[in-house]
């Protein structure tokens, strides 16, 4: 294991890169150089502000799901006619 005196410790990297990759995928309106370049803490609010949108838009989905089941059709009888 390689350690520095100021550097970040190993388990950084991976973290950060996948923000990245889910900022861009989801935010669709950055370039991974501007997530990278961008501050942490504007980086943290967008990060924050699109899972909760993630987040909303699955509770929504899963409402409208639940709504839109179909009723129970029962089925005709069938017989001799009288």
């Amino acid at each position: 294991m390689i350690v520095a005196f100021f550097g970040l410790n190993e388990t950084y990297k991976p973290k950060l890169h996948n923000q990245l990759f889910e900022l861009v995928y989801y935010g669709k309106c950055f370039t991974w150089t501007e997530l990278y370049n961008m501050p942490i803490w504007l980086r943290l609010f967008y990060y924050k502000k699109i899972e909760e949108a993630l987040k909303k838009q699955k509770k929504d989905s899963e409402e409208a799901s639940k709504k839109s089941k179909p009723t129970k059709v029962s089925k005709p009888s069938i017989g001799p006619r009288k």
